[in-house]
């Protein structure tokens, strides 16, 4: 071989780049056909070795891409070793949602603008979805927006990255279609064959690999899942096997004859915040710390807790308050009646921590339930001990046995205290009482409750905190205090005390303390011995009661309103709210029946009286 074509054949061999006026200047004497062949040799030479560097870098990179495990970030990566395989100005991957049959843009490089970014390319639009549709590569020489279906966000944000050669291949792994990988030019230009071999075919390895970091992503996921499951449904054995152990001591207390500080304390240490327990009436009962005590002002709860206690009643189970410190509440219900209220506060509960709560209120029922029943048959006892005494139907020798029996001295000096006119119930105000001093007789007598106070006491005081005790709920009623003596003689002073409450009434004292000797005179006139004054009043005014019975008029209101103003007609129909002419019909209608006689100031003295008497035992005549 001669050494020009020995020259000749190491350039077409050579490893650097050769152009084709150079190697025809070196085949010069050859004849024109064998240079041809020459030159496209090294062409093809060029492009094997060319595509040998590609499917290098091909390689290489989705060696990289393989080892990258989060999502993300791969998707990134792809985007990266494309536009470094392609070389063009754009390139971007979109992710398909085959539920909804849209794009979203996860991962970009070159991009201009932000418009790019999680950009949404509905169903049927643009070059993408051609791609998806075909499931092949899809390229334009010269993008026309009008030429697809387009989208305004779309043709904003090809119109801000100014695209013009668009070429898109499609992600398919397992026969499904995952996304679209895009390489775009802002230049006019068509794609060779080569260039969309290239993205294919990274496409194709790159949806390989994207679906196994997907299958990893969901495996991990599932795994984080399944791990916090397990976390979480071994908390929850943990807080339930707390709360039935709690449960366990709560109903040892229960059983214990604890009371209700005993049930709050645990569970305030339990729960770690502050518990407090109302009572059946909503005072406070017991607290575990001071901050729970504050929840009462002026003895009484926030408006917020009121409304949240009016449904507890109603379900018995845990009601948020989200008023002021309390966190929330659970009425403790027997049936249909509330014994008490649990409060807790501090941070939010859970499922098994309200339940836990409930539990208490229960247990706090149960003890009240227990409590009722002891102080109930107590009550009874001594109820009925109170009874006889006042009833001096015992012999006193059995009355001072049974009194000993029940720890009761009835040595010394007792007063009697009559509440009656409240609106509480008998059984209720009889358990206030109680609640003052436990020495003290209580027992349920005519239409209130009696109290048999030891000692000697100042009376009007004694009136005065009794009627402020019972009227603290708001109600209105009358406390008769009794003059203080030995026990036998009780049952005579019950008598008069007894009289008096229906009198008092009569003369408008129905909401106060008093004390029965202030109001002697009314006990002479029409105590329990004052037949004969309700015979008088009775047998003066008969005329006068038997009409208005019989006719629904008022005549003994209208003398007695007459005789109250000094005979004056014009003050009295004032006061009777009518017109002074039937004032004057009805004074005629009472002359009528009495006689012209009873305008004589004698018999005039004599009528008042009897409309006194007759006002103050109105009830009971």
């Amino acid at each position: 071989m001669s050494t020009d074509l020995r020259a000749l054949t190491e350039m077409i061999i050579a490893d650097h780049p050769v152009t084709e006026g150079e190697l025809r200047s070196a085949a010069q004497g050859l004849d024109a056909e064998t240079t041809s062949v020459l030159v496209d040799a090294r062409a093809r030479l060029d492009r094997l070795r060319a595509r040998d560097r590609e499917l290098s870098v091909l390689m290489s990179s989705l060696r990289e891409l393989a080892e990258v495990r989060d999502l993300q970030p791969l998707l990134q990566k792809l985007v990266d070793r494309a536009h470094e395989l392609m070389g063009t100005d754009l390139t971007y991957l979109s992710e398909y949602d085959e539920e909804t049959d849209e794009l979203f843009v996860r991962a970009n490089r070159g991009a201009l603008s932000a418009n790019m970014r999680e950009l949404r390319v509905p169903a049927g639009v643009g070059l993408a979805s051609q791609v998806v549709r075909t499931r092949a590569a899809q390229w334009t020489a010269a993008y026309d927006v009008g030429s697809f279906p387009h989208d305004s966000e779309v043709t904003a944000a090809v119109q801000a990255e100014r695209m013009r050669s668009i070429l898109g291949v499609p992600l398919i792994a397992s026969e499904r279609v995952l996304g679209v990988l895009f390489a775009a030019d802002r230049s006019t230009h068509g794609f060779g064959t080569e260039q969309i071999a290239l993205l294919t075919a990274f496409a194709n390895q790159g949806a390989v690999i994207l679906q196994t970091a997907r299958l990893l992503a969901a495996e991990r996921e599932a795994a984080s899942r399944a791990e916090a499951a397990s976390a979480e449904a071994e908390r929850r054995a943990a807080a339930m096997e707390a709360s039935a152990s709690l449960h366990e001591q709560l109903t040892r207390l229960v059983l214990a004859g604890e009371g209700s500080d005993a049930i709050a304390r645990v569970l305030a240490d339990a729960l770690e915040r502050p518990v407090a327990v109302a009572d059946r009436d909503l005072g406070a009962l017991a607290t575990s710390d001071e901050e729970a005590a504050a929840w009462w002002t002026g003895g009484r709860l926030s408006p917020g807790v009121l409304a949240a206690v009016e449904v507890g009643r109603g379900t018995a189970r845990w009601v948020d308050v989200g008023d002021g410190e309390v966190l929330g509440l659970v009425a403790a219900m027997a049936g249909r009646t509330m014994l008490g209220v649990l409060l807790v506060g501090g941070d939010p509960l859970d499922e098994v921590q309200r339940r836990t709560i409930e539990r208490g209120a229960q247990s706090h029922a149960l003890v009240t339930m227990q409590n009722d029943a002891v102080a109930d048959a107590e009550e009874r006892v001594r109820g009925e001990l109170v009874a006889d005494l006042v009833s001096g139907r015992d012999d006193w020798t059995s009355l001072r046995r049974r009194a000993q029996q029940r720890g009761v001295d009835l040595a010394g000096l007792w007063t009697p205290v009559l509440a009656v006119g409240w609106e509480q119930q008998r059984w209720s105000l009889a358990r206030t009482l109680t609640g003052r001093d436990p020495r003290w007789l209580v027992a349920q007598h005519d239409a209130g409750v009696i109290a048999l106070v030891p000692g000697e006491l100042d009376p009007h005081d004694l009136a005065g905190r009794v009627h402020g005790r019972l009227a603290e709920a708001g109600d209105r009623g009358l406390v008769i205090v009794g003059g203080t003596h030995p026990a036998e003689q009780i049952p005579g002073e019950v008598v008069d005390v007894t009289a008096l409450s229906r009198m008092l009434p009569g003369v408008g004292v129905a909401d106060a303390g008093v004390v029965a000797r202030d109001y002697a005179p009314y006990l002479a006139l029409f105590g329990a011995n004052g037949h004969r004054a309700r015979s008088f009043a009775r047998g003066l005014l008969a005329p006068l009661l038997e009409w208005d019975a019989d006719h629904r008029s008022d005549l003994v209101a209208t003398l007695d309103a007459y005789l109250a103003q000094n005979a004056s007609i014009a003050r009295s129909a004032e006061i009777l709210f009518v017109h002074a002419n039937t004032v004057k019909q009805r004074l005629e209608r009472i002359t009528e029946l009495l006689g012209p006689e009873w305008r004589r100031p004698e018999q005039q003295f004599r009528l008042g009286i009897a409309v006194q008497l007759h006002r103050m035992s109105e009830t009971d005549m």
